[in-house]
């Protein structure tokens, strides 16, 4: 583990409170026998992870409508694991928000259009973007922005026949354009990599997630408890372009 892993753990677990703030959580992946990427959690953990949400009273939800006592899980970039482990998904009756990269459909570790169909078609499941390409949309032209957010939205409601109303943005970088342009193309919650409650809202219909994909589970904890909401002004330094 690095420095910086390490003294972010001793700051999440000295600034935690005892509070029950409804939370959306970010993970890239789940895996038991095959691991399809260095951000995944294994299975084992994923499950003590659920087993601490249960036992703190949270009730895990597709879409938070109150201010305490709700968790989503929400996972970036369409990694197969989700696929593979699906019959976790359904025993634990996990409700899970999948963010996909479109133009990642089909390649090497990541969901193919019959896999993802399939988990469109789960109750428990909920696809969003994550944008065409995965490009940092700060960075981006006007036009180029406007393209990656549309492009992912017409690729994604024409494959699967469903609404897709909410974006996650690539490496959680993001602006007021990216903002403005998202809210333009019909994305009713675009999810951000600041942590916080979700009720907080950084901008309208920008929301927090706490990334926990590498806590054991006294970070874990203490990141339910709010431990990580005072790393927000070094999330948004490190995210959000002004």
């Amino acid at each position: 583990m690095s420095l910086g892993s390490i003294f972010r753990r001793m700051i999440i677990s000295a600034n935690q409170s005892s509070y029950v703030k409804s939370r959306s959580l970010v993970y890239h992946d789940i895996h038991s026998d095959n691991c399809y990427t260095d951000m995944s959690t294994s299975l084992d953990m994923f499950i003590k992870h659920i087993n601490v949400i249960r036992e703190m009273g949270f009730n895990i939800v597709s879409e938070i409508t109150r201010e305490e006592g709700q968790i989503q899980l929400t996972f970036d970039d369409g990694f197969l694991g989700i696929y593979d482990n699906i019959k976790i998904i359904n025993e634990l009756d996990l409700p899970v928000k999948l963010f996909i990269i479109t133009s990642y459909i089909g390649k090497p570790s990541h969901l193919d259009k019959s896999q993802l169909l399939e988990l469109s078609n789960n109750p428990l499941i909920t696809i969003g973007s994550h944008t065409d390409s995965h490009k940092r949309l700060s960075n981006l032209d006007n036009e180029d922005v406007l393209n990656e957010l549309i492009c992912s939205k017409e690729i994604l409601e024409s494959l699967l026949g469903v609404n897709v109303n909410d974006l996650c943005y690539p490496e959680g970088k993001f602006d007021k354009r990216v903002i403005r342009f998202a809210k333009d193309v019909g994305y009713i919650n675009q999810y951000s990599l600041i942590p916080g409650p979700f009720s907080a809202e950084l901008f309208k219909n920008v929301r927090r997630r706490s990334l926990v994909q590498s806590a054991n589970k006294k970070e874990f904890r203490s990141i339910l408890n709010g431990g990580d909401d005072i790393l927000e002004r070094w999330y948004m330094k490190k995210h959000f372009k002004s």
